[in-house]
Order: structure tokens, then sequence, then C-alpha cells
């Protein structure tokens, strides 16, 4: 379905640059701007990404709809992909096991995942690598949707 398949690029244009925006942040925001920011979020709770969690979720579930619905799916190439994002991830997360120090600590209440989040949001760069593979994978990936899809 053609419709389906226009539907997926779009989605895909705005989750890659939503992503790139994401990874630059940490390098081009100030860690006092972000830990303010991230303060805020979790607001005296051990989650901060209850709403964002769900809506991600849903957005997954869509993109495999349309990807399923446009007849694209190439199982080899999808499985491939999956697999690289989730080992990138885990070795992201894996980059992050160095006890902060107190003053980048969280209060409380502190849940493995509000530690998780001080940590990256006080040394983004020690993922260096995993971030580096991620934004020239989504360029890569926004490139080719734009001019192989779209013309530009």
């Amino acid at each position: 379905m053609d419709w389906a398949l226009l539907i997926l690029k779009i989605l895909l244009i705005f989750f890659v640059v939503y992503s790139l925006i994401k990874f630059f942040v940490f390098f081009f925001v100030k860690y006092d701007t972000r830990r303010k920011l991230l303060d805020s979020s979790y607001n005296g709770k051990s989650t901060a990404t209850k709403i964002s969690d769900i809506f991600l979720l849903s957005m997954v579930l869509l993109l495999m709809i349309f990807l399923y619905l446009s007849g694209r799916t190439e199982y080899l190439s999808f499985t491939t992909g999956l697999l690289i994002g989730m080992v990138l991830i885990q070795l992201y997360f894996h980059s992050f096991s160095e006890p902060l120090k107190p003053e980048e600590s969280p209060e409380p209440p502190i849940s493995p995942i509000k530690i998780m989040s001080y940590g990256i949001e006080a040394s983004p760069g020690k993922a260096w690598r995993e971030l580096l593979i991620m934004t020239v994978i989504f360029i890569w990936a926004l490139y080719m949707i734009l001019t192989q899809s779209f013309g530009l």
C-alpha cells in the first residue's frame, strides 16, 4: 500500500530528526541546564517518563504496522537492524558503570532508571562510540529517506 509506505517514511523522518536533536543536546547544552530540566522532570518522583514511554511504545507499534502494511518488510534486514539497535543500547548503558559524585546524584526517591538518567546527564560523552555509531546511522537513514523517497 503506497499510503502506508508514505506514512512510514514521514514518521521515520520525524523520529530520526528527534533522535539526532536529542543526541546533540547532550553536547551543546550545558550540564547545569540539562540537570535543571532533569530535576524538574523527576520533581520528587522515581520516574519521569511514564507518559512518554506510552507514546513511544505506541509509535513503535505504529511503525511496525505501517512497515507491515507497506509490504516492504524484509526479515533479514529487519532482524539485523533490531539486533544492532538492541546491542548498541545495551553497550550505551554499560558505558555508565562508574558511581555518581554526590553532587551529580538525584534526590530521593531513587530508582534504577533515575540513577541511570542522572548518570547519562552528568557524563554523556562516556558513550561517545555508541552515540557516534547511532548518529552516523541516523544521518545515513535520513539522507536515504530524503533522497531515495522524496528525490531531495
